[in-house]
C-alpha cells in the first residue's frame, strides 16, 4: 500500500463505501471480480467495465438477500436501486469498493484474482504450519493474518516502507490495556521514511506513558510533530509566522482545505483575529474569535472537531485569557497555532479511517478491542516467538515497491505462512515450540496443545457466560424472530450479517441447554470469530452449522433464516448431506448421532422428508461410505427459547426425540412433529 501524499495516513478500506461486515463482503467481491474476468473484459483504465462490476455486484447482493428473505448488508441498502452515474463519477463505485481487496492482496490493482485470492475463494490455502496451528485460527482468521504480516505501508515517493500490523503486535506484546484512541493514534502516525531504530524507539518510550510517568499528549508531541509535516514545510511556516508574511497563497499552501479555497480563507480569519486577540486584547478580534470558534469547519481544523477554546457563556475578555492561558492557540509563539492545525487535521483523518483498521485488525483473531482498550490475544505466544525469531521480525525496510506490489510474482500475493513470511527455518520452529513446552511445563509437544486448547475453551467459557447468560441470549434470539436487525447488531457485533450471528448465538443457546457439558465449546463454533470472540461469516468447506460432540453424543444443528417456502429449494439436499457426512465422521464412537433442523418458521414438506430419511440409506461425500438412515428433527427458534426459559436440559431432549422414532417405514403424516414437541416442553 503507497501513501498517496507526504501528509497521508494509511486506510485500510475505503471511506466513500464504509463496509462493516468485511469478510462476507470480500468474498462476495472476489467471487463477482472472478465470474466478471471470464467474460474477457478488461479493467484498467475502463470505467464503463468498472461501472458494470459494481452493478452487477449489487445484482448479486439483491439475489443472496432475495433467497434468505431478508437484508443482510446494511451497508448497501442505499445501493440497491442502482442508478447510473454522472459521466464524471462513472467506475468510481466500483474502484473504491474492490479497493479493501486490493489492499489485502486479494487482487492486483488491475482487479485480477491473485494466488492467495483464487486459493481463498475455493477454500483451499495451506494448512497452518506449526506455530499457527498453536493459534487456533479459521481459515478466514488464518488468511487475513498471513496477508496483514506481509502488508507494507510504503512511502508516497521513496521505496522506505513499515510494517503497520507487524508493529502492532510488537507494541501489544509490550503493553496491557493500551486506550485504544492511543494505539490507533501512534500507529496511524508512523511514517515509512522512519527507520527501524525510530520505530523501536517509539515503543519503548510508551513505557512511560503506560506508567504514568508521562502525558500521552507529551509523548505524541515530541515523536510525531516532525512527521505530520515534511520538516522543509515546517521550517517555512515558522519563517512565515515570524515575518508574518499571512497572505492568501500561504494560507491555501499551509492551511490546506481538500473541498475547498474559502475554507483555508476562513483559517486565515480566525488566525489573524487570535493574533490580535492575544495582541491587542481588542474587543472585536474578541467577538470574532467566539464566533468563529463555533464554526464547524474551525472546529475540525483547529479542535479536533471541538470548540478550540473555553467559551464561558457571558464571560469578559480577562476572564476568557485567564480561561485559555495554556491554550496554544494564544500562546506568544504564534507558530504553536500552526502545530495545533496540524495535530487536529492529522486527528480528524484518524477518526475517518481507524474503524477500517481496527475491523481489519480484528479480523486476524490476534488484535483484542473491547469498551475502548486494545490487548493482543495469544500474548503468550507472540512474546516468545518474537524472542525466538529475533531480527527475523523487522517493522521497517527499503525495497522496489514495483517489484513488491505490481508483480504477481511477488510474495505479496503469493500463499505463504506465518513460517515463510518471517524465514522462520522448520529447526527454528522447533527451537521455539521447545521452549514453549518448558514456559509451560508440558512433556511434549501434544501435551502442549493439550495444554493450550485446554486454556483456550476456559477463555471461551468465561466468556459466554459472561457476555451471552440465558436471559440474554433468549433475548437475540426473539430480536432475530421479530427480525429487529439493529437490536441484534447492538448486542451482538455488525461484523457480521444476521444469519450468521443467529448460527453463533445458537451454538451458545446449545451451551446452556447442554448444561455445560463435557465437550470443546470453542470448536462446536463454525463460524469465523473475530478476536473478540465474536462472529464475522460461516467458515464454508462444506461442514454442517454447529457440530456438538460432547461424550453422550454427537449433536449437528442446522440453522437458516430462509422463508419456509424457500427451505425446500435451499435447505433440503445440504442438510441431509451435511448429516451423512456428520453420521459417517462420528459412527465409530459407538453412540447417537442426532441432527436438529432450527429456522424460524418451519415448511411441512421439508420437515416430512427429514423424518422419512430415517428409513434411507444414503451415501457420504466428503467421506466414503454409507448410513443406514438419518435421524433429523426440526425445532422453531420459539421453540428453542422455550427450552431454554424452562432450563431443560439438552441431552433429555434429545432423548425424547429418540424415542419417538418411528419404529418401522410407513406412511409420514402432517402434524406428526406436534405431540413430540409438547413432551419436550412439558
Amino acid at each position: 500500500m503507497r501513501l498517496t501524499s507526504e501528509s497521508a495516513i494509511f486506510n485500510m478500506g475505503d471511506t466513500s463505501i464504509r463496509v462493516k461486515q468485511v469478510v462476507d463482503v470480500n468474498k462476495v467481491i472476489l467471487k463477482e471480480l472472478e465470474t466478471f474476468k471470464k467474460t474477457g473484459k478488461i479493467w484498467e483504465n475502463d470505467k464503463e467495465v468498472q461501472e458494470e462490476f459494481y452493478r452487477q455486484f449489487i445484482e448479486e447482493i439483491v439475489r443472496l438477500e432475495n433467497e434468505e428473505g431478508a437484508v443482510l448488508f446494511q451497508d448497501f441498502v442505499r445501493a440497491k436501486t442502482y442508478t447510473l452515474p454522472p459521466k464524471g463519477k462513472m467506475g468510481l463505485r466500483g474502484r473504491t469498493l474492490t479497493n479493501t481487496v486490493v489492499k489485502v492482496g486479494f487482487i492486483d490493482a488491475q482487479r485480477n484474482l491473485s494466488e492467495v485470492g483464487r486459493k481463498y475463494l475455493e477454500e483451499d490455502i495451506a494448512p497452518a504450519d506449526k506455530i499457527e496451528a498453536l493459534l487456533g485460527l479459521s481459515q478466514d482468521n488464518l488468511v487475513y493474518l498471513r496477508q496483514y504480516l506481509k502488508l507494507r505501508i510504503y512511502d508516497n515517493q521513496t521505496d522506505d516502507y513499515f510494517y503497520n500490523f507487524r508493529f502492532a503486535i510488537k507494541f501489544l506484546t509490550r503493553y496491557d490495556d493500551v486506550p485504544e484512541k492511543e494505539f490507533l493514534k501512534i500507529i496511524e502516525s508512523i511514517r515509512p521514511s522512519q527507520t527501524e531504530e525510530e520505530i523501536k524507539e517509539i515503543i519503548d518510550a510508551y513505557g512511560d506513558v503506560a506508567e504514568k510517568r508521562v502525558k500521552f499528549d507529551d509523548f505524541y508531541k515530541k515523536f510525531f510533530t516532525i512527521t505530520l509535516r515534511p520538516q522543509r514545510e515546517l521550517d517555512e511556516v515558522r519563517e512565515m509566522f515570524q515575518k508574518e508574511e499571512f497572505t492568501d497563497e500561504n494560507f491555501m499552501k499551509y492551511f490546506p482545505n481538500r473541498d475547498s479555497k474559502a475554507a483555508s480563507l476562513l483559517y486565515k480569519e480566525y488566525v489573524l483575529a487570535l493574533i490580535g486577540l492575544k495582541r491587542n486584547h481588542d474587543n472585536s478580534d474578541f467577538e470574532k474569535v467566539k464566533k468563529l470558534s463555533k464554526d464547524d469547519k474551525i472546529k475540525k481544523a483547529f479542535g479536533e472537531n471541538r470548540i478550540p477554546l473555553r467559551i464561558r457563556k457571558g464571560c469578559t475578555l480577562e476572564e476568557f485569557l485567564e480561561d485559555n492561558q495554556e491554550n496554544p492557540l494564544l500562546s506568544d509563539d504564534t507558530y504553536l497555532i500552526y502545530e495545533t492545525f496540524i495535530f487536529s487535521k492529522h486527528n480528524d483523518l484518524i477518526r475517518e479511517y481507524k474503524d477500517m483498521c481496527r475491523r481489519t485488525f480484528q479480523i486476524t483473531g490476534l488484535i483484542h478491542f473491547e469498551n475502548g482498550i486494545v490487548n493482543l490475544n495469544n500474548k503468550w505466544l507472540f512474546t516468545q516467538l518474537l524472542e525466538s525469531v529475533g531480527k527475523n521480525f523487522t517493522l521497517h525496510g527499503n525495497e522496489s515497491y514495483a517489484s513488491y506490489e505490481e508483480s504477481p510474482e511477488s510474495p505479496w500475493y503469493r500463499e505463504t505462512t506465518m513460517c515463510e513470511s518471517l524465514g522462520i527455518t522448520k529447526q527454528m520452529a522447533q527451537d521455539f515450540i521447545t521452549k514453549l513446552q518448558s514456559a509451560f511445563g508440558a512433556k511434549n509437544a501434544e501435551h502442549l496443545m493439550y495444554i493450550i486448547t485446554d486454556r483456550r475453551e476456559k477463555e471461551y467459557r468465561d466468556f459466554v457466560e459472561k457476555h451471552f447468560p440465558e436471559e440474554k441470549t433468549i433475548k437475540i434470539l426473539h430480536n432475530i424472530i421479530l427480525r429487529k436487525d439493529k437490536d441484534v447488531f447492538k448486542e451482538v457485533t455488525d461484523n457480521a450479517t444476521v444469519p450468521t450471528i443467529y448460527e453463533y448465538i445458537m451454538t451458545i443457546a446449545w451451551y446452556h441447554l447442554s448444561g455445560k457439558k463435557d465437550y470443546m465449546l470453542h470448536k462446536s463454533f463454525q463460524v469465523s470469530l473475530d478476536a473478540n470472540k465474536l462472529p464475522l461469516t460461516h467458515r464454508g468447506g462444506g461442514a454442517g452449522d454447529i457440530e456438538i460432540l460432547a461424550k453422550e453424543y454427537a449433536l449437528l444443528i442446522e440453522v437458516t433464516l430462509m422463508k419456509k417456502n424457500n427451505q425446500r429449494r435451499a435447505e433440503l439436499e445440504p442438510v441431509i448431506r451435511h448429516s451423512v457426512n456428520f453420521v459417517l465422521e462420528n459412527q465409530a464412537d459407538k453412540k447417537p448421532v442426532q441432527t436438529l433442523f432450527i429456522a424460524n418458521e418451519l415448511d411441512n414438506n421439508v420437515m416430512n422428508v427429514f423424518r422419512a430419511m430415517q428409513f434411507v440409506e444414503l451415501n457420504g461425500t466428503m467421506k466414503a461410505g454409507t448410513v443406514d438412515g438419518l435421524n433429523i428433527f426440526s425445532l422453531k427458534t420459539e421453540e428453542v427459547i422455550e427450552l431454554l426459559k424452562k432450563k431443560k436440559c439438552g441431552e433429555e431432549v434429545l432423548q425424547i426425540i429418540r424415542d419417538n422414532l418411528e419404529a418401522k417405514p410407513g406412511p409420514i403424516k402432517n402434524h406428526w412433529r406436534e405431540p413430540i414437541v409438547d413432551e419436550i416442553l412439558k
